[in-house]
């Protein structure tokens, strides 16, 4: 099957004519971001990927989970209602679309279904379109994933030699959502335009890392401290993160009624792990940067039995004191590397 780039238009055009929630990139003061559309013309495909990831359509920032009130002494709580908008994610990257079956590891651990994530997510459907090139902090084939993954795609659109694009239904949901498209999907084929997938990062081996940090003794190693020492915890990384997860739990209100809400939070920030007592487990922030490194390369994968990174860079490209994760994936490879030689366990 074939669209255009036209015919991608008039799909969301029609998506948001029958009250269907369009995820789409767009251009916000001059950055390419995820947003709700809220016409068709708003959607913004040239960028190679926007600067946020889709992950708040299925998680949100903050969202109310029960509402409580007070009366003669007694405390009420009514959980909140879950009725969550039919929604289509447009212009996807593979990148993004991988890091759903990572979130859904998370909020479905061991069957305790978080109702509001799986609420979403079982009303959305991803429309991906395949990269054909990456910028220098892509780095998707690192961690086994390549510019055109099929992972987390209901339909794959891969661009062809006239700027259109040869598009694959995977699943139940995206072929009904071609049957549902009055021929904006056309029968044919067409040439593929050439991949330039991005260069994986020089010695990064995501099994080496792992076996390197299921070693207790390489918690306290020296590493941490030189590579991540300069890092300011304002917490950015974790928010355009697309598998970034932790949440906090808050009663928001007034004198007799108010809010529970479940908001984003982050293991960069210095109170993430502060206890009421006063101690931190983390008090320095090469400690925090540490634990998210492992919660990429380790507790995903051990705990989760999923990916925890789908390379997608975001957390290069925002940093501002220029901390590269590939970096310490090339350091680390390196020190796994160094351990498995005979002489080093002598």
């Amino acid at each position: 099957m074939l669209i255009s780039k036209e015919g991608l238009r008039k799909l969301a055009e029609k998506l948001l004519g029958e009250g269907v929630q369009v995820a789409a990139p767009t251009e916000r003061a001059n950055q390419p971001v995820y947003a709700a559309l809220r016409s068709a013309d708003e959607m913004a495909l040239e960028h190679q990927i926007a600067r946020n990831s889709f992950k708040e359509f299925l998680f949100p920032q903050t969202e109310v989970v029960a509402r409580f009130t007070i009366s003669k002494g007694s405390v009420h709580l009514a959980s909140a209602g879950a009725e969550f908008p039919e929604t289509v994610v447009l212009g996807a990257r593979p990148c993004d679309a991988a890091s759903v079956a990572s979130l859904r590891s998370v909020f479905t651990w061991k069957g305790e279904d978080d109702r509001f994530f799986t609420g979403r997510q079982d009303k959305a459907a991803v429309v991906t379109i395949a990269c054909t090139k990456g910028d220098g902090a892509c780095f998707c084939t690192s961690v086994g994933l390549a510019p055109d993954s099929p992972q987390g795609s209901d339909i794959l659109l891969r661009p062809t030699v006239s700027g259109g694009f040869r598009a694959e239904a995977l699943t139940e949901r995206g072929k009904a959502l071609v049957a549902g498209a009055d021929g904006i999907f056309t029968e044919g084929d067409e040439e593929l335009a050439p991949v330039a997938p991005p260069p994986a990062a020089e010695s990064a081996d995501v099994e080496r890392i792992l076996g390197w940090l299921s070693d207790t003794e390489n918690y306290k190693d020296a590493l941490w401290a030189a590579h991540a020492g300069k890092c300011v915890g304002c917490g950015v990384c974790t928010y355009v993160c697309p598998t970034c997860h932790c949440f906090d739990i808050v009663d928001e209100g007034r004198a007799f009624e108010g809010e529970r809400r479940k908001n984003w939070d982050a293991c960069q920030f210095d109170h993430f792990t502060a206890h009421a007592g006063g101690h931190n487990p983390r008090e320095k922030q090469s400690q925090r940067w540490r634990n998210r490194f492992m919660c990429k390369f380790h507790y995903y994968p051990t705990k989760f039995d999923s990916r925890g990174c789908v390379g997608c860079g975001r957390c290069i490209r925002v940093c501002y004191v220029g901390l590269d994760i590939t970096e310490m994936m090339q350091k680390v490879t390196t020190k796994a590397a160094i351990s498995a030689q005979p002489s080093a366990k002598s």
